[in-house]
């Protein structure tokens, strides 16, 4: 089984076992490492000790006997005095008064004075348990000149005990680590036990039941938070969606309007071939297929920007010079006043047809509501150039402004499809305006009605 097979259960466990399993192996290494070296240096002193209390008080009294001397020593410590070639027995320790030579058996190690030889030597038929550790062998100055004195450890074996240890640690280990992985394996299991309910909550939200939401437990841990960011982003989702479905239904019902005209101006010509005033039906079906084109081209833009597929060129604008041709556009088709006395040489990096597009849906919104006048302005605020366009008609309430930039909304009798809006020019105005960093609203005026747009300079 791959790493990407395991459950996030598993692998979390294995880490963890593979972690502790380290610090134990560490662990147990450093214990048996200390260990061997504390037994080995206590006997070892043991030893050293004996040895020299035999050079100081006994080694001129070992003298040539038919018999060997005998030699005191504490509990667990016996030495042997041979001649160097450890074939003889000069002097012993009581417990092994009576046995042959031992010594020869470390002695062959060809150890220096002090040399601790970790070996095992065998005595047949003794009383000492049959194993003597941890020999220590040196040369001794005795009353019959040059021997070897070896000294030996009884009673317990320096490498069976080690031995023993290892046992031990090699068994508690792996016990220790199926004891930690089965509790790290119910611990992690019921810590994602949320996350498991949150994924089968998700698994069951449909795309038409956006309004259901996982389970949160009330905390602050990450468990709570990932469930405080789901919904949210399911709420994000409700919200787009519904967007989505009441833009998808406005735009039917907007364009169902002109082509119900169309429609019925054809079918009555066809009916009434003879009595059609073919001027106005040209008229009627040149507006309306006018109205569609400028419908959906509005909702193709906003669905392009939606996905962010409109793509924006950078260079720089002269939004004065754009604001000019503008006023000359408008002159040419209506008989109000266009005052251009505020507009300011202006200059700032966008795009250029989205601003000519921003601009002309700004001037042609207040064209519809102005009596006698509409007047430009340009000027640079900080970082930001602003544009503000005035109509003298009627006025906006500004506390109610914001819904005018939302798609499809109309506010009055005069902002109906009867006057060729389509509830979609201000809503473009403030997505260009947003996507240049800036902002498009109405601000409060004395009389009329006054659109500010803000657009970075840079």
């Amino acid at each position: 089984m791959t790493r990407r097979n395991l459950s996030i259960r598993a692998r979390l466990t294995l880490i963890f076992v593979v972690v502790i399993a380290l610090v134990l192996v560490a662990t147990g290494a450093v214990i048996v490492v200390f260990y061997r070296h504390s037994t080995t240096a206590e006997a070892s002193s043991r030893i050293t000790q004996a040895i020299a209390q035999i050079q100081v008080h006994d080694a001129g009294g070992i003298v040539a006997s038919a018999r060997p001397l005998e030699l005191k020593t504490e509990d667990h410590v016996v030495v042997q005095v041979t001649n160097l070639a450890g074939n003889e027995v000069w002097a012993a320790s009581s417990e092994i008064y009576k046995y042959p030579v031992i010594s020869h058996e470390v002695a062959s190690v060809n150890a220096p004075n002090g040399y601790l030889v970790q070996e095992r030597a065998w005595v047949k038929g003794s009383d000492l348990q049959g194993e003597l550790s941890l020999a220590q062998a040196q040369t001794i100055v005795t009353g019959r000149g040059l021997g070897l004195i070896v000294g030996f450890i009884y009673g317990q074996s320096i490498v069976r005990t080690n031995h023993l240890l290892l046992v031990i640690l090699s068994l508690a280990i792996p016990l220790l680590l199926l004891i930690v992985a089965i509790v790290v394996w119910f611990a992690v299991g019921q810590t994602l036990r949320p996350v498991e309910a949150i994924r089968r909550r998700v698994a069951t939200i449909a795309a038409n039941e956006l309004s259901e939401r996982v389970p949160e437990t009330g905390g602050d841990d990450e468990v709570s938070r990932m469930a405080r960011t789901l919904n949210a982003m399911l709420d994000r989702l409700q919200t787009s969606t519904r967007i989505q479905q009441e833009f998808v239904s406005n735009a039917s019902h907007e364009l169902r309007s002109p082509l119900t005209t169309l429609l019925a101006t054809v079918d009555r010509a066809s009916n009434h071939l003879d009595d059609t005033d073919w001027e106005e039906f040209t008229e009627t079906v040149r507006r309306e297929g006018r109205r569609i084109d400028s419908l959906v081209d509005d909702l193709f833009f906003l669905a392009r920007s939606d996905e962010r597929r409109e793509e924006m060129r950078r260079e720089e604008v002269d939004l004065d010079d754009i604001l000019d041709e503008e006023a000359r556009r408008v002159r040419q088709m209506t008989t109000l006043r266009i005052s251009t006395s505020g507009v300011q040489p202006v200059r700032v990096w966008g795009d250029p047809a989205m601003i000519r597009r921003l601009v002309r849906n700004v001037v042609d919104n207040a064209l519809r509501f102005a009596n006698e006048e509409v007047a430009f302005s340009t000027r640079y605020v900080g970082p930001l150039a602003e544009i503000c366009v005035h109509d003298d008609g009627a006025g906006v309430d500004v506390a109610d402004s914001a819904r005018l930039f939302q798609r499809f909304v109309r506010t009055d009798a005069a902002r109906s499809r009867a006057s060729g809006g389509t509830g979609l020019g201000l809503p473009i105005v403030a997505e260009i305006a947003q996507r240049h960093g800036g902002e498009a609203r109405f601000i409060v005026v004395e009389s009329g009605s006054t659109m500010r747009i803000r657009l970075r300079r840079y």
